[in-house]
């Protein structure tokens, strides 16, 4: 009998939302909890009506599926509670408690982090899809758990098949890390004085390990996790001067691996060339006695490890299976890894962060809030209102400052689309100068005066109470000679004096709306 396959969602997928259409969840981040509950319950019902109380984890993934944002490991990925610290127990074949599993499916729902499938030998399975979608089912139909989930106000339709189906993965065939693999790796460690050994117990989460002597490989190889995928790549070096040149000088992504002077090696890490810099107090990569770094590729595929293989089950099989097919959160790191510094992108205003800045959905299908404009790179021009620059809802064209990998974010910018007036200014003008600007503020202690587009200037001038009632009084608007006194380009401010014209010029007084501090100037 051809397997009954439900589609569970917590919307209709005839009209899906616009985020859920862009790669983003469409569960608001308030009804989160809710809608994973729901979904808990749901699925605990296609299970008992299954007679699952224990499942199986498949093709498991730290990361990568949804995002690769760094800041989900801060909240555990959704793993905590579920398995001990290190993750023994969640691996390609663990067999879990139901109660462990809706964990699991609460995690996916709530894009926490983690991802895998999860199924029973005798066919029922659970996917957790990317567009906020359940696919649940099994050898025949769960009319009683279909109707208990519609009654959640969720909706269930019946589908053919999940585009999820394990038999869907593209092929990755990789050889057995069996007698004749741990044979050569004794033979690389003599030969080499020492290899840099990467197990990657699940998809996107490596442990590493440095092997130097056969007692080493003898210890490491027992406490590998089962259907581990082993690679081995050449040892890490105490020459750091090197590992930053490198660094400096990469052409594509590499993890950072570094070992401490007391032997630990730190959790890899998406290196950037900047982190190859040494003009800063702290240094990316450390440098110091027992210290040691190395570059990995972060596909194998640009560069291949010195030996590979998959950890075989006890019976000497190889059974694990890993979903290779591209996800979105690898597309969107596609996109990151196409951009570079300088590159002019498009898109459209979506949220503000107050006075922060504002978050850009970018104009490719991954770009849904991939970009990011603070509001000092919005313009060079004063503004009072980020809705007089940045509205939600306009188009812009930026230039991109930074890409970010770790938090997946590209920083933009509008003034970097218009060369810098100050510079053009003081091309054209120097400390002793007289000419007019235009008042653009009153307060208290002095005039700010536009001198140029994006160009301000201050005028200090006494109190009122201290200059008496003589003198013109300047306004808002009016036009005035000045003359530069001194010009701080760095801190971007400029020190004028009255012009001939305007002396014994005096601020109207306190009376006056004072719209910002002095260092806005």
């Amino acid at each position: 009998m051809a397997p009954s396959v439900y589609r569970i969602t917590p919307y209709d997928p005839a009209e899906p939302p616009a985020a859920e259409r862009h790669g983003g969840t469409a569960i608001p981040y308030a009804s989160g909890e809710r809608v994973a509950a729901a979904c808990a319950e749901a699925v605990t019902g296609f299970a008992r009506e299954a007679g699952a109380d224990h499942l199986l984890v498949g093709s498991p993934m730290l990361e990568g599926f949804f995002s690769h944002a760094e800041s989900r490991g801060w909240r555990g990925r959704g793993l905590t509670g579920l398995f001990p610290p290190d993750l023994s127990g969640y691996h390609d074949g663990a067999r879990v408690p139901l109660a462990t599993g809706l964990g699991l499916l609460r995690a996916m729902v709530l894009r926490a982090g983690a991802w895998c499938r999860l199924h029973t030998k005798d066919g029922f399975f659970l996917h957790v899809g990317q567009r906020d979608d359940i696919y649940v089912g099994g050898a025949r139909p769960y009319p009683e758990a279909a109707a208990r989930a519609r009654a959640l106000g969720l909706t269930v339709v019946p589908v053919e098949r999940s585009p999820y189906d394990p038999a869907l993965d593209e092929p990755d065939e990789l050889p057995a890390a069996d007698d004749a693999f741990w044979s050569r790796l004794h033979s690389l460690v003599a030969e080499r004085g020492g290899v840099l050994l990467e197990e990657r117990y699940v998809a996107n989460a490596h442990r590493w390990h440095r092997l130097t002597d056969s007692a080493g490989i003898a210890a490491v190889r027992t406490g590998l996790a089962p259907r581990a995928v082993l690679a081995v790549w050449p040892d890490l070096t105490e020459d750091i001067d090197s590992v930053r040149a490198t660094l400096r000088s990469a052409e594509h992504l590499v993890l950072l691996v570094q070992q401490e002077a007391d032997g630990t090696i730190r959790p890899g890490r998406v290196a950037e060339p900047w982190m190859g810099r040494t003009d800063t107090a702290f240094p990316a990569i450390t440098h110091g006695p027992g210290w040691r770094a190395a570059l990995v590729p972060l596909r194998s595929a640009e560069h291949p490890p010195l030996l590979a293989g998959v950890l075989p089950d006890a019976d000497g099989v190889v059974r694990a299976r890993r979903r290779t097919n591209r996800t979105p959160a690898d597309e969107r790191q596609a996109l990151l890894r196409s951009l570079r510094v300088g590159d002019v992108v498009t898109g459209v205003v979506a949220s503000g962060l107050d006075d922060v800045g504002v978050h850009v959905h970018l104009d490719h299908p991954q770009g849904w809030g991939l970009g990011f404009l603070r509001v000092p790179e919005m313009s060079w021009e004063r503004f009072d209102s980020v809705d007089a620059v940045a509205p939600i809802g306009r188009e812009i064209r930026a230039r991109v400052l930074h890409v970010d990998f770790g938090w997946e974010r590209v920083s933009l910018s509008l003034k970097a689309m218009s060369p810098d007036p100050w510079r053009a200014f003081m091309e054209a003008h120097g400390v002793g100068d007289t000419l007019r600007g235009t008042v653009t503020h009153s307060v208290p202690f002095g005039l700010f005066v536009r001198l140029a587009p994006g160009v301000e200037g201050l005028i200090h001038l006494p109190a009122p109470a201290d200059a008496g009632e003589a003198g013109p009084v300047a306004r808002v608007g009016d036009d005035i000679p000045v003359t530069l006194l001194a010009v701080d380009m760095e801190r971007r401010r400029i020190s004028l004096s009255p012009g001939r014209l305007s002396a014994g010029l005096r601020s109207p007084g306190p009376r006056s709306p004072v719209p910002g501090p002095a260092d806005d100037a």
